[in-house]
């Protein structure tokens, strides 16, 4: 098993973490381990559009380059962060009393190991 797919094994086995998919900024799934019933194919498009729209979004209000975004619900947290260049993690964690904070330092000190491979 890569690096990569040891990593995402390891984020994706988080009590608070659903699961997790590691994909391409044109939408192509490079490693995934998501609940049913979501479709990594499926789930890489539609995460790809939403970061392409954070990225036009955020040029037109002059923030720069984005390097994540939360979107909080009612049911559980999604979060897309940029791993690299053109390589993305999307992390699914359910229920309402997400450890946000510590959610987010794990994806960023395993951002390395998680493009490891991609």
């Amino acid at each position: 098993m890569s690096q990569m797919h040891q990593t995402l094994t390891l984020l994706a086995g988080r009590p608070d973490v659903a699961g997790a998919l590691v994909f391409s900024e044109e939408g192509l799934t490079i490693a995934a381990l998501l609940p049913p019933p979501l479709d990594p194919e499926a789930t890489a498009a539609h995460a790809a559009t939403i970061w392409r729209g954070i990225v036009t979004l955020s040029g037109v209000a002059g923030t720069g380059t984005p390097e994540e975004l939360v979107m909080e619900g009612s049911d559980g947290v999604v979060i897309i962060r940029r791993l690299g260049p053109g390589v993305m993690v999307f992390v699914l964690a359910a229920g309402t009393d997400v450890p946000l904070g510590d959610l987010l330092h794990d994806l960023g000190r395993h951002a390395p190991a998680l493009m490891a491979g991609a």
